[in-house]
Parts: C-alpha cells; sequence; structure tokens
C-alpha cells in the first residue's frame, strides 16, 4: 500500500472516531442514546423480524426504533468500535500489544479487521437498498416530506 494511501486511511480513521465521539456525546448528553438502543424484548426483535421479512413492518414514528433496528445498529456501533481498536492494533502492534493479545494477535486483528470492512460494506449496500425500497422513508429521512403516515401498504 502506498504512502498516500496509508494516509487517507489514517485520515479516515481519526473522521471516524473524531464524528464517534461527538455522537457519542450528544447521544448521552441528550438521552437519545438511551432511547434509541434500550436493549429489545427478544419475543419484540422475533416478531419484528417476521414483519421485516413479510414486508409488513411499521414505521409510524421516525424517532422511535424497532427491536429489528436496534439490534442491528447496536451491532454496527460495535463492529465499529472493534474496527477502529483492531486498526490501532495493525497501525502500531507494538504499542498495542496489549489490544492485540484481546484479539488473538497481529494476524488475528488483521483478518478481523478485513472481516469487519467487509460486515460494514454489506451493512451500507443493504441500508442503501432498504432505503431506496422504500420511497416514503427515504424522503422523509432527506426532510423532503414530513413523516405523518409512515406504515405501510396493504
Amino acid at each position: 500500500m502506498s504512502l498516500a494511501a496509508l494516509q487517507w486511511h489514517f485520515t479516515a480513521m481519526w473522521l471516524l472516531v473524531g464524528n464517534g465521539l461527538f455522537a457519542l456525546t450528544l447521544g448521552v448528553l441528550s438521552g437519545r442514546l438511551r432511547r434509541l438502543y434500550r436493549p429489545p424484548q427478544p419475543m419484540a426483535i422475533w416478531s419484528d423480524l417476521k414483519a421485516l421479512l413479510r414486508g409488513r413492518l411499521a414505521h409510524s414514528n421516525i424517532d422511535e426504533r424497532n427491536a429489528v433496528q436496534r439490534v442491528t445498529y447496536g451491532a454496527v456501533l460495535v463492529l465499529l468500535v472493534a474496527m477502529v481498536s483492531t486498526g490501532l492494533v495493525l497501525w502500531k502492534p507494538v504499542q498495542f500489544h496489549v489490544l492485540a493479545s484481546f484479539f488473538g494477535g497481529y494476524e488475528s486483528a488483521r483478518r478481523l479487521h478485513f472481516a469487519g470492512m467487509a460486515l460494514l460494506g454489506a451493512f451500507v449496500i443493504g441500508h442503501v437498498v432498504l432505503a431506496l425500497s422504500a420511497p416514503r422513508l427515504l424522503l422523509a429521512m432527506l426532510g423532503m416530506r414530513p413523516p405523518s403516515r409512515m406504515e405501510p401498504g396493504p
């Protein structure tokens, strides 16, 4: 990898870390983090997953997440922390040797970093496909239409 590519990679990493810390701070101070990521009940997850697969998952309130969204977005937050942590191990393996041992060593951290990035890519692609398949939600997210009636059609 060229020096310029590494510099872009590290720039993106620090932007991710800075943005994440800023969002975490705002989420904690506003109480939104607790509201959006509270643990869902297992039966709610199952029920919402079945509704999602049938195309009947209601989106009545844009400020509230259903159980599937809470689990998925919570997993993505954990994945982002893992990506930054494994990235630190790859960047400075000697300085972060304790963190490297947590991941099973440098080579294991490298593989986890690659797999995590593939999962994040899959999440982004799935997110875009779902957003494009529900134009009412996409317009509401972009602020082009009020989210007044967000339930799915018949």
